[in-house]
């Protein structure tokens, strides 16, 4: 039984690693993200089970080990879950939405899987199968990436030129390239079997092609950061070996050198074709502070600075981000005015775990290094695992700067720290010849208890239970929410039926499923084909209409909420012809306003409002605000020009499209310039 329990909790361990292959487009909303996680959290379930059995009939042979980078690892997750409870919206936090799905939940999930590859994956042999398993899955990632180079719609790549092959997004495969890369560089340095070694050649010429055309700046950087500290770190520490170092360090001189050239020619054709390396290279500090990004890691920090202890809750920095929105964020576009992230790793859990959380964050790597280094100098490892173990924590540091995690990432990031703190543990436990000695010594003591067939059956069904509540039942909600949008595309009408049906479903990302359904439908109501009966419109608009109340009741502080409820309530009004409507749309606007004070769309969205009700001098205010906060954003002033040329004041129309002529480098789309053509020949008309 011991045996096959084992057997078990390796094969779950073992099948994560192809979880990144996962790809569902026919049943999930993102199916790039939700089939994964769901597998993965099933997976590990399985093997906690199976472990907890195993700790039954042996305690101490399976019993944790807490190495000072496991402590780590809980220390961690206990600021995730402190910061979870004491953080602005911790349903959010302990959930997160379906687009991530990276709450406390899902994390218990990725520290226990790190937890239970340091307990079974024992001594190099282990520790060499598990990577060269996860270094095939890894590759069938990049390959499906290569075939993404010859058809860029494949997957639902959208033709992009940039591959995001399986995981969805180029940055994620980038991340996951890196990751592969630094695996062949350790698998190949201590490889004694030709075939493998071949093997490991492939897999890391395909990481390298899969790196250079995810097109990701911040892993070309991990890259280049993680490769010189390597090359350094062999040079430095391989004394008794003068004539390799010096080439070593010749080659940290020509990589330094080949980096300034392309720097110094970034401008050119040449350079600016290269894969990922032109988009790198073409990235300074001063273009990067004009980039939305930037102002997002200065509204990380401002955060902070209002809850410096715990912060705003992990997956809670949209709301910090909201409370504190820099309107020059408008310059770059709708598209860049909405973040759930700070992209950058440590500007974003300094927001969302203060510094209790960045602390504990960064000691992670910093007891690897030290916990790698110590191993090296009792001479438990040799210098290959000591210099890509941890020039790899260098380089995905630095590639976090600019991103944030992902599910994969935290999969093979966890993987690691486990691999690294197992193996830099005291030599008994780490060297195959002291192990074996230890598992007769452990067989001599005849431990072992019986396992009970009931304890075995009550740990099965309670684990069958736990997958199905919480990983099969948000499965299947999540495919009853996209066969309800894609009826609402395809037949209104039977829409009515399946929403009814989907909202009524239980589970954890209900707020998630209210909100994607209501965007469906809204296009719907608002817009109702002819042959759709009057009364299926009206009762469709009513449900979702209650089902967002029911979401600001979750959520009072998302101000998506408000403005999808403020335009339901505007469609309840031409309805109905019900005034009560209107109090409703200024009462969720004013609190969406209360939420994000300078926010551009919820100014403009208040404004229309009153310019609807004719209060134009109230609603010219506030487009007035928000011409002081960034007169750059052409919008506020057409909008500005446009409410009181219709409100009847053309003098103060003109005087307005007067002040905005003035604006040097005023940003005006191709819409606003035809709006505010339309306004001037309104202006300059005869009366």
């Amino acid at each position: 039984m011991k045996n096959k329990l084992e057997f078990l909790a390796k094969l779950m361990l073992y099948a994560a690693f192809f979880v990144p292959l996962v790809v569902v487009p026919s049943s999930f909303i993102f199916p790039f993200i939700v089939p994964k996680i769901l597998l993965f959290r099933s997976l590990t379930a399985i093997a906690f089970a199976a472990y907890a059995l195993l700790l039954v009939i042996n305690w101490r042979e399976y019993k944790l080990t807490l190495t000072p980078l496991n402590w780590a690892l809980l220390i961690f997750l206990a600021s995730f879950s402190i910061s979870t409870f004491v953080g602005v919206d911790p349903y959010h936090s302990f959930w997160d939405n379906h687009e991530r799905m990276l709450g406390l939940f899902t994390i218990i999930h990725f520290v226990g899987y790190a937890l239970l590859c340091f307990v079974f994956f024992r001594g190099w042999t282990g520790w060499k199968w598990a990577l060269r398993i996860f270094l095939l899955a890894g590759s069938g990632v990049m390959l499906v990436a290569m075939l993404q180079l010859g058809n860029p719609q494949l997957l639902l790549n959208q033709g992009s030129e940039r591959v995001a092959s399986t995981l969805g997004n180029p940055i994620y495969v980038g991340g996951y390239a890196l990751f592969l890369v630094f695996v062949s560089a350790l698998l190949f340095a201590k490889e004694k079997n030709g075939v493998w070694r071949g093997v490991e050649a492939v897999a890391a010429l395909l990481a390298v092609l899969g790196l250079f055309y995810s097109g990701t700046r911040g892993t070309m950087l991990g890259l280049f950061v993680g490769l010189v500290v390597a090359l350094l770190a062999y040079a430095i520490f391989l004394k008794a070996h003068p004539k390799v170092r010096v080439v070593l360090f010749g080659f940290v001189g020509l990589i330094i050198l080949a980096a300034a050239l392309l720097f110094a020619n970034r401008q050119t054709t040449f350079v600016q074709k290269i894969p990922a390396v032109g988009r790198t290279v073409n990235t300074t500090l001063t273009a990067l502070k004009n980039t939305p990004r930037w102002i997002a890691w200065g509204i990380a920090v401002e955060s902070w600075k209002k809850r410096p202890v715990f912060g705003w809750g992990p997956n809670n920095y949209f709301y910090a981000f909201n409370l504190n929105y820099n309107p020059r964020s408008l310059e770059y576009g709708y598209g860049e005015t909405w973040f759930d992230n700070a992209h950058n790793v440590v500007m974003n859990t300094l927001a969302v775990q203060g510094g209790f959380g960045v602390l504990s964050y960064l000691a992670i790597y910093i007891i690897a290094w030290f916990s790698l280094f110590r191993a090296y100098r009792r001479e438990t490892i040799d210098i290959h695992l000591f210099v890509i173990g941890g020039s790899f924590l260098v380089a995905h540091l630095v590639q976090n700067l600019t991103v944030f995690e992902n599910p994969t990432s935290y999969l093979y990031f966890v993987f690691w720290l486990a691999m690294v703190s197992k193996l830099t543990v005291s030599s008994e436990q780490s060297n195959n010849k002291n192990e074996v000695a230890s598992k007769n010594q452990l067989a001599r003591e005849k431990t072992d208890r019986p396992l009970s067939y009931g304890l075995a059956i009550f740990v099965g069904i309670a684990t069958a239970l736990f997958i199905f509540i919480f990983n099969i039942q948000p499965a299947r909600a999540n495919s009853l929410t996209l066969q309800t949008i894609r009826l609402f595309s395809s037949d209104p009408a039977a829409a009515l039926p399946a929403m009814k049906e989907a909202l009524a479903f239980r589970s954890p990302h209900i707020d998630d499923i209210r909100s994607d359904i209501a965007r469906s439908a809204g296009t719907v109501v608002s817009s109702p084909p002819t042959n759709l009966k009057k009364e299926i419109v009206d009762e469709t608009r009513e449900v979702v209409y209650e089902a967002l109340k029911e979401n600001i009741r979750l959520h009072p502080l998302d101000v998506r909420n408000y403005l999808s409820l403020a335009q339901f309530a505007n469609m309840q009004y031409g309805a109905t012809g019900n005034s009560l409507y209107l109090q409703e749309i200024e009462t969720y606007l004013k609190k969406a306003l209360e939420v994000s004070p300078r926010r551009q769309q919820v100014v403009y969205s208040l404004s229309a409002h009153y310019f609807q009700i004719g209060r134009i001098s109230e609603a010219a205010s506030l487009l007035e605000s928000t011409i002081k906060d960034d007169q750059l954003v052409g919008e506020g002033w057409w909008r500005l020009a446009y409410t009181y040329a219709y409100g009847g004041q053309l003098e103060k129309a003109k005087e307005v499209i007067r002040r905005a002529r003035e604006v040097p480098d005023i940003k005006f789309g191709g819409q606003d310039s035809q709006i505010m053509n339309e306004i001037m020949a309104i202006t300059s008309s005869p009366k």
